[in-house]
């Protein structure tokens, strides 16, 4: 991993300790975590990171709004994961739907699904399509696959 250089900064660096033990012990208050979960909360930011970064300046900024940025940052991340995980279902969804509707195999639904990227389309327009019917989404994937082929 490519690590910004804190060491050449000699202020940087002797600021850091003073910063994460602040910011970690807020962590273990506000979030009741012990101090291990807390380190490993904020080890794996972005925010730490731009702590390490001394052209950030990070180390500037009160313990209270790393805080509230490292929350923002998780909360991001919690959404992204959720996301996925919304747009799993509905393509597991759609081609189930689909099966079973064509009277098809699995293998064979897959394959056509595979075959004219159908997956992509439905990540694609998720947005519009997760709040549709069944009947609707499966004559979308069936004239997506017409026109495909």
């Amino acid at each position: 991993m490519n690590t910004p250089s804190i060491l050449n900064n000699q202020f940087a660096s002797s600021m850091l300790p003073f910063v994460m033990s602040e910011l970690t012990s807020l962590v273990m208050k506000k979030k009741a975590l012990s101090f291990n979960d807390a380190l490993h909360y904020i080890y794996s930011s972005r925010l730490y990171r731009s702590l390490l970064d001394e052209n950030t300046k990070q180390w500037y900024s009160s313990t209270l709004l790393l805080f509230e940025e490292l929350e923002r940052e998780k909360a991001e991340e919690k959404r992204k994961q959720n996301d996925e995980k919304k747009i799993l279902l509905f393509k597991v969804f759609c081609i189930e739907n689909f099966r079973e509707s064509k009277k098809m195999e699995a293998e064979e639904a897959l394959l056509l699904f595979s075959k004219h990227k159908v997956f992509d389309f439905l990540e694609n327009a998720f947005e519009m399509l997760h709040t549709q019917d069944a009947e609707y989404i499966i004559d979308t994937i069936t004239t997506f696959i017409k026109k495909r082929k």
